[in-house]
C-alpha cells in the first residue's frame, strides 16, 4: 500500500514537472487605431507569432472596419489607421 501511494506522489511530481517545463509559444501583438474629427475611435488587433504578420492583420482589420463605418456615415474625416503602443 505504501509502495502504491509512493508511486502515484511520484509520478504526480513527475507529471507537474513536465508540465511546468512545457511552455507556450509567445505571441506577439498588434494594434491600429483610427480618430475622426469627432473622437470616434476605431481599433484593430491582432495577435500572432511573428509581429510583422499581427500587424499586417491590425491594419487590414482596422482599415476594413473604417471603410464600413464612413460607408454607413458612421465616422468622418481622419488620418487612417495609426500603429497604437500595445502593452
Amino acid at each position: 500500500m505504501k509502495a502504491i501511494s509512493s508511486l502515484a506522489i511520484a509520478a504526480a511530481t513527475g507529471f507537474m514537472f513536465m508540465a511546468g517545463a512545457v511552455s507556450p509559444a509567445s505571441a506577439a501583438s498588434c494594434a491600429y487605431t483610427a480618430v475622426d474629427t469627432s473622437n470616434h475611435i476605431i481599433v484593430g488587433y491582432a495577435k500572432a507569432r511573428k509581429g510583422s504578420t499581427a500587424c499586417t492583420r491590425a491594419r487590414r482589420e482596422c482599415n476594413r472596419k473604417v471603410d464600413r463605418a464612413r460607408r454607413k456615415g458612421k465616422f468622418g474625416r481622419s488620418h487612417g489607421c495609426q500603429k497604437a503602443r500595445v502593452g
